[in-house]
């Protein structure tokens, strides 16, 4: 005698109930992700690095776990893809409402200038997985130019060019984490040969929750060595009442919070209020990155700065003492 074994539901039948599109490709209902990828042209990979980076699309579960988007946000993607083809940046509009992004259709987009020489060298041998070169490359760059013009010259616009191909699907998340362990590496070496008088003033720098922005903190650390100012640098992915405690416990005289590109303004904003509360009122704070540039008002007592030339600019209008810059010695290639 046989045993009856009940099948389990199909995925469509349990409990959340997932639209398939209708005539004319109008949407009723929530769309399993293997339909929204169907329909709008966009990869699954594209999908999860823009929940992660800017906070949308932001789907729902069905019962076994999958995602699955409601109808606004499938429109709102189908516009999204639009833009792309047309020249517009992700980071420019994955973050934008549908009735900003509808007025954007249509507006023609200059073709991003070309880059040096050297950077598009490097993007090169990252994207044909040639490691071993690029790391002689980077080293050669930094050795022919000193710290300050590599820093501000190369690496800076090459961390951003990376960043821009893994968006918009040139290059895969694994070659941006790549090059990232690749230039820190190179910049862990080059840091013990730069440091400020022990007498010089503490900044203190860190990112936020969710940010693990490694590579940005070691660029602006050199940056600020090089002028002679110690840093108090927490790492990656810190709690404000922790850079709060710090901040007291090492007599800091300015606190730094980096934002990578993977917060959206509303968290951001979020961090930054948490932050300031958690401060002493006379403790200057700064903020830094591309999620600063989406917060929807200025905050209080908070200077922004668009990029890291902002954040010198903004440290040396605060009054922070600069000491004679320390370079890497020249070496001959």
């Amino acid at each position: 005698m046989g045993i009856l074994i009940k099948a389990p539901p199909r995925r469509n039948d349990a409990g959340l109930q997932i639209a398939m599109p209708a005539a004319g490709g109008e949407v009723r209902g929530p769309l399993h992700i293997r339909e929204v990828v169907r329909i709008t042209g966009l990869r699954r990979e594209q999908l999860y690095m823009w929940q992660r980076r800017y906070g949308f699309p932001n789907p729902a579960r069905d019962p076994f776990g999958d995602r699955v988007y409601p109808p606004d946000q499938v429109a709102r993607l189908k516009v999204i893809k639009q833009l792309l083809s047309e020249g517009w940046r992700a980071g420019a509009v994955v973050p934008l409402a549908e009735s900003a992004l509808q007025s954007m259709l249509g507006i023609a987009v200059e073709d991003p200038a070309p880059l040096p020489g050297e950077i598009e060298t490097a993007v090169q041998l990252l994207g044909e997985h040639r490691v071993g070169e690029l790391q002689n490359h980077l080293s050669k760059l930094l050795v022919g130019q000193g710290l300050r013009k590599f820093l501000e010259q190369t690496l800076i616009p090459l961390n951003e060019a990376v960043h821009e191909h893994v968006v918009r699907g040139d290059m895969q998340n694994y070659q941006e984490l790549r090059f990232a362990d690749i230039a820190q590496r190179l910049l862990r070496d080059v840091t013990r040969l730069v440091r400020p008088t022990r007498d010089a003033r503490q900044i203190l720098v860190a990112t936020p929750p969710n940010d693990p922005n490694q590579l940005g903190l070691a660029i602006l650390e050199l940056l600020l060595f090089t002028e002679g100012i110690n840093c108090l640098t927490l790492g990656s992915g810190v709690p404000a009442q922790e850079v709060a405690g710090a901040a007291h416990a090492y007599k800091v005289s300015l606190a730094i919070l980096l934002f990578d590109r993977g917060i959206s303004g509303k968290i951001a904003g979020q961090e930054i209020r948490s932050l300031r509360t958690a401060l002493p009122e006379a403790l200057p704070l700064i903020v830094s990155g591309r999620a600063v540039n989406l917060l929807a008002k200025p905050i209080p007592n908070v200077r922004t700065a668009a990029d890291f030339s902002s954040v010198m600019a903004a440290v040396r209008e605060l009054g922070m003492p600069m000491a004679p810059p320390q370079e890497v010695p020249q070496q001959r290639a």
